[in-house]
Formats: structure tokens, C-alpha cells, sequence
């Protein structure tokens, strides 16, 4: 890059069916230009799979001097597999990944792009109050503590990130990288660079509902454990253990009832408690291995991780209706 020369910044955005959320993104974007004339910006929104127009609106109504990328998915890949399709199609310096509900503040930009100024290779988004009630993001945090203390990676914040900007090295390497199942924060937590992060207080969703339901919150919770984490296979071979050894007591108490001529339980009730609990632990075992063969299957067929149906750019020159 040559000296004086703007630098380009990426904003990624997936969104499922968020068309009544369009028109905020897009007076964001001509907000960044005003505040931060020293940059410019472009838009790669991933539209994945939305049945409601997200991306024709996003298109239609472009502003005037923005770059703005839509990336349609043939289907819902999921919204870790839209921001790798997003991530993989910028141009800029670096990227920033945000939500496409507009919970993140505006001053969230100045921070990042200030870390970034002063040489930080990764800057992570973490929310410092929530708008979701506790019921909802209980799972979030048990899953965060977790992941965190479990899992080998260090600069991963355990508060959970909402939000990142990554420099154009982490980006190249993050963009290598084809586990099928994935966790996109936490690969770019495993590549390592200078890491910070910064606090935000989230702001309400103004429409729509979240799209990040229960389901897909449980899948990415395994995912992630499976693809960073030898955990559940651990707990496996200590549960096995400690089962062994409380049969192996309790066969000792047994023996030693039997010489103080004291009687012992026999009968249908204690055999069957018996099964059910080894029976039990057994299919957890093998439901915990099934996890991590399946997804070595997944990973040998080599599939890609989303199917793109259409790349369009649209930039408006000011006072015309001109696209390109």
C-alpha cells in the first residue's frame, strides 16, 4: 500500500431473512464513510438462504458511493458457513464481522479500527451488558465456560465474542482453513496474531426475532467441543473408570457381608439397576465416540461448505441510479 493511500475495511454481514433489517445496514454503511473519512468501506452481505427478499432489497436500495457485495447461498448453510462465503469474498485491509439485527453500537467501529491502528491483528467484540433475558443466555455462558476452559485455545474470550475485525494475514490463513463443521471464531482464535478485545453494550433488536435459535446453539456447542476439544472423550474414560471402581467396592462390600454372615441384597431390583446404569453409560460412551467418527466422515468427503447461487456488486454513483 502506498503512503497516503486509503485503506479498505470489510464489513461482513450473514443474513437469514432480515429484509426489515436492510435498510438500517445500509445507513450504517453510509455512516462509516462520514465518520471515518479516512477509510473506505464495502458491504459483502451473505444472503443464506432467505425466502424474503433480504437480498433483492439489499441491491435495490444500495447508497449512492457504497460498494455493496451480495452473496446469495443456494440454501441455509448456516450462519458460521455465511460468514466463511462472506470472508472469502472481500477485498479490504481487513474485515469486520457484525450482525445483520444491528445490536452493535457505532462506537464499536472506532474501537476496533483504533486497536487495529495500533497493531492488533485481531480485535474481538465482547458484549459488556445483554439485552436477552437470563433464561436465554444461561446456555450461552455454561457453553462459553466451558469451551474455554476445555479447549486449547487461549485468546478466545470466554465471555463469548459478538463481533470481530481480523487483519488481512489472519484472514489469508483463515481462509485455508475447510473443517466442515466449524466454529469460525474459534478458528481464528487457534491462529493466533496479536489478539485484544474490546467491551460493548449491546442495543435491542429493532426487527424480527433472532434466528439464532436453541437448535443451532446446541449444534455449534458440540461442534465446537468435538473440533477443539478432547473433553468429551476424557469424561468418558473417567466415568468408565469411576464406574469400575464402584463395582469393584461394591463387589468387595459384598464379600466382606458374606463373612460376617451378614445377608445380602440379591433379587430383580438390583440387577436391573445395575443394567440400566451400565447400559446407560455404555450408549453415552458410544453416542461421545459417534460424534467425533461422524465428523471425520464429514470431513473425508470433501464437501464444500456452502453452494453459492449468485455474486452481485452494486455501486451507485451519487445522483444516479447507475449499477455495477
Amino acid at each position: 500500500m502506498s503512503p497516503g493511500s486509503r485503506r479498505l475495511v470489510s464489513i461482513v454481514i450473514p443474513a437469514l431473512n432480515e429484509v426489515e433489517n436492510v435498510p438500517a445496514v445500509l445507513d450504517r454503511m453510509v455512516d462509516f464513510g462520514s465518520a471515518f473519512p479516512a477509510y473506505d468501506f464495502e458491504l459483502v452481505l451473505v444472503d443464506d438462504g432467505s425466502s424474503d427478499g433480504t437480498a433483492e432489497r439489499a441491491l435495490a436500495e444500495a447508497p449512492a458511493g457504497v460498494l455493496v457485495t451480495v452473496v446469495q447461498l443456494s440454501r441455509s448453510f448456516g450462519s458460521h458457513q455465511a460468514i466463511t462465503a462472506g470472508l472469502r469474498r472481500t477485498a479490504g485491509d481487513c474485515a469486520i464481522v457484525l450482525g445483520a439485527d444491528i445490536q452493535e453500537p457505532p462506537e464499536l467501529i472506532a474501537d476496533f479500527l483504533q486497536n487495529w491502528e495500533q497493531g492488533a491483528d485481531v480485535v474481538w467484540g465482547v458484549r459488556r451488558t445483554r439485552v436477552r433475558s437470563w433464561r436465554s443466555e444461561l446456555p450461552s455462558k455454561v457453553f462459553s465456560y466451558l469451551f474455554t476452559r476445555y479447549a486449547d485455545l487461549a485468546d478466545y474470550p470466554p465471555e463469548g465474542p459478538s463481533g470481530m475485525l481480523i487483519d488481512r494475514a489472519v484472514l489469508d490463513e483463515l481462509n485455508r482453513l475447510e473443517e466442515s463443521n466449524r466454529n469460525v471464531m474459534a478458528l481464528v482464535a487457534w491462529l493466533g496474531f496479536h489478539q485484544t478485545r474490546v467491551l460493548y453494550d449491546q442495543l435491542p433488536r429493532q426487527h424480527g426475532e433472532s434466528r439464532w435459535t436453541r437448535r443451532k446453539m446446541v449444534k455449534l456447542a458440540v461442534d465446537s467441543l468435538v473440533q477443539f476439544s478432547s473433553m468429551p472423550l476424557r469424561a468418558c474414560t473417567f466415568t468408565g473408570l469411576g464406574v469400575a471402581v464402584l463395582g469393584l467396592v461394591y463387589a468387595v462390600a459384598l464379600v466382606v457381608r458374606s463373612l460376617l454372615g451378614v445377608d445380602t441384597p440379591s433379587g430383580w431390583p438390583t440387577i436391573l439397576v445395575v443394567v440400566l446404569v451400565l447400559g446407560g453409560i455404555q450408549l453415552t460412551v458410544i453416542g461421545v465416540m459417534g460424534e467425533y467418527v461422524w465428523r471425520a466422515v464429514e470431513e473425508t468427503r470433501r464437501r464444500p461448505l456452502y453452494v453459492v447461487r449468485g455474486v452481485t456488486h452494486s455501486r451507485r454513483v451519487a445522483g444516479t441510479g447507475d449499477q455495477g
